[in-house]
């Protein structure tokens, strides 16, 4: 039986370029190594995580599209000035200067891509909408897969507290805390408070978690006096203190009521499970973290989200209401907080793993795991240039085939919406990045 799929022509040895030189090749790994020694193996690994994500996700592309029969002229890691490539049969592969994402290149995507005439029954727009479909989608699917190996990796091997792979609700969960640590010349301070500690009262209010520790302090301001109830080495006893104003160079934000204290969890266990449980239980994970995340993004895009946003933006470093407690907001990578007005930037995922990292290597798991599902998900949205915009023009495209007749989208009545797409995206970075800086979360 004859297979429809072009039939590729048998590729020859490597052949290296060196068009640039070792030199920049060897800079660059030694500037990857310094970011390691001066800043910490952490941050490292968030940088080669993301980078390494964004690569299998074009991988999935360049798959599919050379079991397609497609023809890929590029495959590179990295934007703007080519520091290393090697070609291997009518590819190119290679790392360029700017390490920012990478990128495959297959001919013909659309009716204004210029392909030579031998190659176009080669080129994407030829081929069946089937196979276009697969190859614009397999990049989004590769997110998918990565954060079911992620949660796979944890429920197997590392563990999970409280059986919650991105952390126990605190709100809703009994679970035991202690203090870890007590800032200095605060109000837990001036209370005695010590390591191993737990606040179980605010002047005869019962709280049970942390995060009726925080909803407390919350509804308090600086100079407020409170007395809290405290339990040490089974003993309990009472402390008057004074709330003090947040000191200013506490992530970047100033004012409202804090108590200094930082608190302990780890003597909640990590579950580990079988093979095949795990397996289980990461499909299960893997779809209600994708639905947290479509929910978030769903805030977000929302008109009251994008107004909060804006008022976000425009009140800048004062835009945030402090942490409570004197320890840093959570925040999802890439997502909204928990107002729902703020998107993380790269800069602020990089920050916000390298900090979790700080705490221990197993704690980018979770970190991962967000950045791959909101990644795969923001890559479906209907419109170009996202995958999903390829994808829903390849099926416009379907419809309006007849009787044999392949018809072809006019690209060009889409490139308003498409640069409309692209500035909004830059918008959103710009100010995203601006937030991180002068209110870093």
């Amino acid at each position: 039986m004859k297979s429809d799929t072009p039939q590729l022509e048998q590729e020859p040895d490597v052949v290296v370029e060196h068009e640039t030189g070792f030199v920049p090749l060897v800079v660059a790994g030694l500037l990857m190594a310094a970011v390691g020694v001066l800043w910490g193996l952490p941050l490292l690994l968030m940088i080669v995580g993301v980078l390494l994500m964004i690569t299998i996700h074009e991988l999935g592309h360049f798959l599919t599209a050379k079991w397609a029969g497609m023809k890929v002229t590029e495959f590179f890691i990295g934007f703007g000035p080519r520091i290393w490539s090697f070609h291997r049969g009518e590819t190119e592969y290679g790392l360029k200067a700017v390490p920012a994402g990478a990128y495959v290149r297959i001919i013909g995507m659309n009716n204004l891509d210029e392909v030579p005439p031998e190659d176009e029954a080669r080129s994407y727009r030829q081929q069946s909408f089937p196979k276009r479909l697969v190859v614009v989608l397999a990049g989004p699917a590769t997110h998918l897969v990565q954060a079911f190996v992620i949660l796979l990796v944890m429920f197997t091997l590392v563990g999970v507290r409280g059986g919650e792979p991105l952390g126990i609700d605190y709100a809703n969960e009994d679970e035991g805390w202690t203090v870890n640590d007590v800032s200095p010349d605060s109000a837990a301070s001036a209370a005695g408070l010590e390591s191993g500690d737990r606040i179980v009262a605010f002047d005869e209010d019962r709280v049970a978690t942390w995060s009726d520790v925080q909803s407390e302090i919350r509804s308090r301001s600086a100079g407020d006096e409170v007395t809290l109830t405290i339990v040490r080495d089974g003993e309990t006893f009472e402390s008057t203190t004074e709330l003090v104003e947040r000191p200013a160079d506490l992530d970047g934000t100033a004012g409202g009521a804090f108590l200094g204290v930082e608190p302990l969890f780890s003597n909640i266990e990590r579950e580990r499970h079988g093979l095949f449980d795990s397996a289980r239980r990461s499909v299960v994970e893997t779809g209600d973290v994708t639905w947290q995340s479509l929910a978030a993004m769903g805030r977000f895009f929302s008109p009251e989200g994008i107004g909060n946003y804006a008022d976000t933006v425009g009140q800048g470093s004062g835009s945030d209401e402090p942490a409570p407690s004197g320890t840093s907001t959570r925040a999802e990578p890439g997502k909204t907080d928990e107002d729902g007005d703020r998107m993380l930037s790269i800069l602020g995922v990089i920050r916000l793993g390298s900090d979790a990292g700080e705490q221990g290597l197993d704690n980018l798991l979770p970190i991962f795991l967000m950045i791959n599902v909101f990644v795969g998900m923001i890559n479906l949205v209907p419109l170009l240039p996202f995958d999903g915009g390829h994808a829903v023009v390849a099926i416009y495209e379907r419809v309006r085939s007849r009787h044999g007749r392949r018809y072809h989208a006019d690209v060009s009545k889409l490139l308003p919406v498409a640069y409309a797409v692209v500035m909004g995206l830059l918008i959103l970075g710009v100010t995203s990045l601006y937030l991180d800086i002068v209110n870093p979360i």
